[in-house]
């Protein structure tokens, strides 16, 4: 290399030193120690299997035991056992009626007969025609045209309350949502 001109270098001079450094190597991963903390995979694994199956037994387990699954339960009941009584009337050609007995909780579709048992710490409450009332017992009477008296139940287990309108016009039956009861 030829220089500028000037006959100087446009490097610093080296200077030796007195030691070389050493080489160490930095770990990286622990995978290479002997001593390792920590789980393997497969127990890691093993212990989500272990609460995926727990969860899968005992969590529904905990829904339906609690009141609010009853009270779900007893408004699906209802629902179909209103709903069998509307289409045993259209059916039948004939008046039929869906008798609540409030006090045992007992639901009876005349003139069939047929039952349909809610659990019995509920507290149930209905608003009927004056007509079909007879405490304890409460009747919606479904005609063969589809259309019944009408009425509102009221289905309640602990801080759990739910509300089931049957419409006197058609005859159908609706579940109000939850948390959707009117006082």
């Amino acid at each position: 290399m030829k220089s500028s001109g000037r006959g100087r270098s446009s490097f610093a001079p080296l200077a030796a030193t007195g030691r070389k450094a050493g080489t160490a190597r930095m770990p990286t991963s622990s995978a290479r120690s002997s001593k390792r903390g920590g789980y393997t995979l497969a127990e890691l694994l093993v212990a989500l299997v272990i609460i995926a199956l727990t969860l899968a037994i005992v969590g529904p387990r905990l829904y339906f035991s609690s009141d609010a699954a009853l009270a779900d339960r007893a408004v699906r009941s209802f629902e179909s056992a209103a709903r069998a009584a509307r289409a045993e009337a259209r059916l039948s050609g004939s008046d039929t009626v869906l008798t609540v007995n409030l006090d045992t909780a007992v639901l009876r579709i005349e003139p069939s007969g047929q039952e349909f048992r809610l659990p019995e710490q509920l507290a149930l409450t209905a608003t009927v025609a004056e007509a079909e009332l007879d405490p304890p017992l409460a009747g919606i009477r479904f005609f063969p045209d589809g259309s019944s008296t009408g009425g509102d139940v009221g289905v309640a287990l602990g801080d759990a309350e739910r509300a089931l309108t049957i419409e006197w016009i058609t005859g159908r039956v609706n579940a109000a949502p939850e948390g959707d009861r009117d006082e």
